[in-house]
């Protein structure tokens, strides 16, 4: 078995057999909400449940450069007129 810690001196590591957060949120029905705690009324009211995927940094640097009015081209036009 593996050693396992607890302090600052802890190796931090991940089984390869966790899901990622989406991964599981994919499988939730109404009932685990209620479950949850969330009053059965709104429940109701939600026409569906959708699930996003954790974002990388590959795309989280899409999203900063490629839009037409993006952060870093506002940015990059705002030191301009700076100069």
């Amino acid at each position: 078995s593996a050693k396992s810690g607890i302090g600052f001196s802890a190796e931090v590591r991940s089984n390869e057999d966790e899901h990622r957060v989406g991964e599981t949120l994919r499988d939730v029905e109404p009932e685990d909400l209620v479950k949850y705690g969330l009053i059965p009324e709104f429940v109701g009211r939600l026409p569906m449940i959708a699930t996003l995927d954790e974002l990388d940094l590959d795309a989280l640097v899409r999203i900063l450069k490629e839009p037409k009015h993006s952060l870093t081209r506002q940015y990059a036009k705002l030191f301009e007129m700076e100069g």
